[in-house]
């Protein structure tokens, strides 16, 4: 509970767990750092560990990435212990970024989409349910240089997350759970600089997690 997750400003902690309160698309991330002490004066309340994302933003040349991860039982290793816990799961995401006006406004785009299929079972083999977990995971960014020393920037992410059942092969059918959770979050920052020493930044964010 002393830790706080970041994603571009957005503090996405979950404070009934202490662990993200966001599903984080990996295909947006420019860089992430990770504090564990002397902690600047923006993270304030933060006793413990401070996890911040920098989301990509776009530029001025097209650019764009499309990718499909694939994998089931039958690529991996039998498991000798639950040996008809068959599961079948993929991942694809699509990127995109470019100018709106050359070196005026940019964009950043992405979607990923993510499923799991799997049977979930007993020691003994015998199947309890089949267990089908769907996520989405959006992103917009629109950055825009109004001057040489002002710079707005919007963002925009949502992570749906459905899963039908539970995984956990300890659980009875009967005492079966589903899982919703994800939400909608956006940020508003605008930067002004004020010659090479000094540089003022204001930003308004909302973040809602189910």
């Amino acid at each position: 509970s002393d830790n706080v997750y970041y994603i571009e400003g957005i503090n996405v902690t979950d404070r009934y767990t202490g662990t993200f309160g966001a599903n984080l698309n990996t295909e947006i991330i420019q860089e992430q750092s990770v504090l564990t002490g002397g902690l600047p004066a923006e993270f304030q309340g933060a006793p413990g560990l401070v996890s911040n994302v920098i989301t990509k933003s776009g530029g001025n040349a097209f650019s764009g990435s499309a990718n499909y991860y694939f994998q089931d039982d039958n690529l991996v290793a039998d498991n000798e212990n639950r040996p008809n816990a068959d599961f079948s799961t993929y991942d694809a995401a699509v990127t995109l970024g470019g100018p709106i006006v050359q070196d005026k406004a940019w964009f950043f785009a992405s979607y990923r989409l993510l499923n799991r299929q799997e049977a979930v079972t007993n020691t003994a083999g015998v199947n309890l349910r089949d267990v089908t977990t769907d996520q989405e995971q959006g992103f917009g960014k629109i950055s825009w240089n109004i001057t040489d020393a002002d710079l707005l920037s919007v963002t925009y992410l949502t992570d749906p997350f459905e899963r039908d059942g539970s995984t956990d092969f300890t659980i009875l059918s009967n005492r079966s759970v589903a899982r919703d959770q994800g939400g909608d979050r956006f940020n508003a920052r605008y930067n002004h600089l004020f010659g090479s020493n000094f540089v003022f930044e204001a930003s308004y964010s909302d973040h809602y997690g189910e």
